[in-house]
């Protein structure tokens, strides 16, 4: 929580920034789009919440982590192509600043061009190490043409809003998700191609609402509950308890959810 706030801070204190138009930051003299950064920092807090450091790390170990603690150090190999402009590591155009916290334009290989983001690629052997689910809000990043995830361990539901990017699913140079945790449904969209493998063995199906990997009683009742007081869900939720994936929480999801158990589906 502490970590998040310091976070937004820095956000809020660049918004008053006079050489950016409304909408971008300066950061070391330099516009980027707010949306954009949002999304990376997004990955970034939806990692840092799993709790994969304390749980998977041996103390001191400077580059286990997620995220990877090392994209932090002065010392990291990480760039990012700002205009054309290499922005190097460990150099005085280098974004890194050692303070312990993975921020945004420290996140994987990064281009920019004119404020927005056009590529990210945070794959196998660039190790970002990311974890949690992939932000709803990616649909924010109309300029990317490039965005690799490739064995992290993303997890979750995959947002039928990285369908309106405008990026060729087909080409794993531009696009892929594959060596992650991520469970099915898939959006359309990015369901195919011969790159697509996820370890689902940790995933929940659709009905197991409050993710126990049991669909049972407790999973009617809370679904009742999001329905007669019309609970506001993050993406995850809706899609846990969407059971017959018709776009709509009601009475059919019961009876559909409550049959499933009665059956012994």
């Amino acid at each position: 929580m502490i970590r998040m706030i310091i976070v937004a801070m820095v956000l809020v204190s660049f918004s008053f920034s006079q050489d950016c138009d409304s909408g971008y930051s300066e950061i070391n003299g330099l516009c980027f789009h707010e949306g954009d950064l949002m999304v990376l920092q997004k990955f970034i807090d939806n990692s840092y919440s799993t709790g994969y450091t304390e749980a998977n790390c041996e103390e001191g170990d400077p580059y286990c982590g997620s995220p990877n603690p090392y994209m932090d150090q002065l010392d990291a190999w990480f760039w990012i192509i700002i205009d054309s402009t290499y922005y190097q590591s460990g150099t005085d155009n280098g974004f890194q600043n050692e303070n312990g916290i993975i921020e945004p334009l420290e996140l994987g290989l990064q281009e920019w061009n004119d404020g927005r983001l056009t590529s990210i690629m945070c794959g196998a052997y660039i190790y970002c190490q990311l974890s949690g689910p992939i932000p709803e809000e990616i649909s924010t990043l109309t300029e990317t043409s490039v965005l690799r995830f490739e064995y992290n361990y993303l997890s979750g539901f995959v947002p039928e809003a990285i369908c309106d990017l405008d990026i060729n699913n087909d080409d794993y140079l531009e696009f892929d998700l594959t060596g992650n945790k991520l469970c099915p449904p898939y959006p359309e969209c990015v369901g195919g191609g011969n790159f697509w493998y996820q370890d689902t063995s940790s995933c929940s199906e659709i009905g197991d609402i409050n993710f126990d990997l049991t669909i049972n009683i407790q999973d009617i009742i809370l679904l009742i509950s999001f329905i007669i007081y019309d609970v506001e869900l993050d993406y995850q939720e809706f899609i846990a308890a969407d059971f017959n994936l018709d776009g709509s929480l009601d009475v059919l999801d019961v009876v559909e959810l409550v049959n499933q158990i009665l059956n012994g589906n």
